[in-house]
């Protein structure tokens, strides 16, 4: 099996922030959250220099002045103890805000960008998905989503951090010693301006890699678990396995190469960490005044400035590692704007024309249509269904019957005219056009919910309040599905994914309960079914065509059907043709 992946070209690093721009301006909901995360450390960082720094000018001040019985006895030990003291509070306090406030405002940016992606997903379908898989899209949903925490929490945050804490030593430093604060200034802007560049160039190739690698691994997985049956069958299990085994040495293989990178990271501020602090020293024992407090002593004066600079490069250790990461985001963000800069192949008006008394007639005018990469299907196609007329569609597979079910729903674009109770169906609101109809696909979904929540999303919005239990367990005795449960919870029984607790027949049969609980809408006045009985055995396929026989009066019908039974549903048949 092949696995699509995207290959990115190397992007500057001005670029990557231009094409994450959108995603910042995405958090302006979540501002202040952001913006009180950023003071509190910002504050966790000034009381861990004053910690330091105070800490080390007490403890050298007081052996000082413990040399002589004068000083010893005029030393002040209690305000800077008190300040010590402060600090170390400040700093467990701010650092568990820090994280609270930080983590839970990230959370929910996430949950957001989640309903965000979603929300452009969905105009999308299906023409415009159609070259993405399902497991793609859950990757970019859930895992892409994730990697951009970094963006948020690893990066931007620290970043600005580190800015704020650099400027604070050097005006701290400029206090004493000039020549030192010009030092610390310029080794500074090197940890922060030029080293983040050098290692997001390091980080970037074996980042965007890393994300195609655990894509296909991801992929892999998901086919692995879903096709068991038909791996098991014949014989693949084993085969497949080892596909999965080469996409997960290939994942190890990339996340080796940024670990390196992320050591060389850690070696190079280590390195530089420990050059500074040596700076400090020999450039402050030459030019630092003496502490008027302690005669002209200027060693604890030079030990605060040693131990402020080295917590100061708590802010500045993190970015290097943040900007290698920064290749792994970027990529992430690139996949989701690939899905989200997509335009809808069919667009509803916001507003759509005001029905008039549903009718149900409709009217279909020289269709022509082909689906994407493909040859045509319908080829000037003309229908006329008067109000309340039955017509079945029947012909050989791939004749375009089933196609020209969702063209009326509108899930492709098409050329020609469609028209229902005589408003073009582009005129429609997709509100409006949604409870016109009644419709059961082919395929019929179910998803991972229980029995009640799989039959109210046939129920518009507008009568949720009006469908009791006892309505929906009404519509279940009619389908014959009251025994895949106990009455006392039936409607609360789980079905699983896909269905999987049920049979093929009773998806078939939840699909035409959820047609019947449509039909209870005034408003709906045209219902599509495609292969409506396929799947059932002959005396529940003669049970359902009593049930929507019952239903149907007053109705429009469009039915696909290979199924002769069926056909006494309906009062006319077209046959469609394949084109040749």
């Amino acid at each position: 099996m092949s696995d699509k992946t995207q290959t990115q070209q190397p992007a500057s690093l001005g670029k990557v922030f231009r094409d994450l721009k959108p995603f910042l301006a995405l958090a302006k909901p979540y501002k202040g959250r952001f913006a009180l995360g950023y003071l509190l450390a910002l504050a966790t960082l000034i009381s861990s220099v004053g910690l330091l720094a105070l800490s080390g000018w007490f403890i050298t001040a007081t052996a000082v002045a413990g040399l002589t019985v004068a000083t010893a006895q005029a030393f002040n030990f209690f305000t800077p103890g008190a300040g010590v003291r402060g600090f170390s509070i400040a700093r467990t306090a701010g650092r568990y805000g820090e994280r609270l406030v930080t983590h839970d405002a990230t959370f929910r940016l996430l949950a957001g960008l989640r309903v965000w992606f979603f929300e452009k997903v969905e105009p999308l379908a299906p023409a415009g998905l159609k070259g993405f898989r399902n497991s793609e899209l859950l990757n970019r949903l859930v895992a892409d989503i994730d990697t951009l925490d970094g963006l948020y929490l690893r990066l931007i945050s620290p970043l600005l951090l580190a800015v704020a804490g650099t400027l604070a030593l050097v005006i701290l430093a400029a206090w004493f010693s000039l020549d030192t604060a010009l030092m610390l200034l310029v080794v500074l802007l090197v940890a922060i301006v030029v080293l983040p560049g050098w290692f997001f160039r390091l980080g970037q190739k074996p980042g965007q890699r890393t994300v195609q690698a655990r894509e296909i691994l991801r992929n892999r997985l998901m086919d692995y678990v879903a096709g068991q049956t038909e791996l098991q069958i014949y014989g693949a299990a084993v085969r497949y396995r080892e596909t999965i085994e080469d996409a997960e040495s290939e994942v190890q293989v990339q996340e080796r190469a940024m670990a390196r990178v992320a050591g060389l990271a850690i070696l190079v501020i280590a390195l530089l960490t420990g050059a500074t602090l040596a700076g400090v020293v020999l450039l402050g024992a030459v030019t630092i005044d003496g502490d008027l407090s302690l005669g002209h002593n200027h060693g604890p004066v030079l030990v605060m400035l040693t131990l402020a600079t080295m917590a100061a490069f708590e802010a500045v250790m993190p970015l290097p590692s943040a900007f290698q990461m920064l290749g792994q985001t970027h990529s992430a963000a690139t996949r989701l704007r690939d899905v989200t800069e997509q335009q809808p192949a069919v667009v509803f008006p916001a507003d759509g024309v005001v029905p008039e008394l549903p009718m149900g007639e409709l009217q279909c005018s020289d269709i022509h249509f082909a689906y994407p990469n493909g040859l045509p299907v319908l080829n000037g196609l003309s229908l006329h269904i008067q109000p309340g007329e039955r017509v079945a569609l029947v012909g050989p597979t791939g004749c375009g019957k089933s196609s020209l079910l969702q063209l009326i729903t509108r899930d492709w674009p098409y050329q020609g005219q469609i028209t229902l109770d005589g408003q073009p169906l582009e005129l429609l609101s997709e509100h409006q056009l949604r409870r016109s109809m009644a419709v059961m696909p082919q395929k019929v979904h179910i998803f991972s919910a229980t029995l009640r929540d799989n039959l109210l999303l046939a129920v518009d919005p507008d009568l949720a309040g009006t469908v009791s239990d006892d309505d929906l367990i009404e519509v279940l005795e009619h389908v014959g599905l009251t025994h895949i449960a106990p009455e006392t919870n039936l409607l609360d029984t789980w079905l699983g994914a896909a269905g999987q607790a049920l049979s093929g027949g009773e998806q078939r049969r939840i699909g035409i309960a959820r047609v019947l609980l449509r039909l209870k809408d005034h408003q709906c006045s045209l219902v599509l079914l495609d292969e409506p009985t396929e799947g059932l055995d002959p005396d529940t396929e003669g049970r359902m065509i009593s049930v929507l026989n019952e239903a149907l009066p007053g109705k429009t019908l469009l039915m696909v059907t290979h199924r002769p039974a069926v056909l006494e549903l309906v009062e006319r048949t077209v046959t469609l043709e394949p084109l040749s």
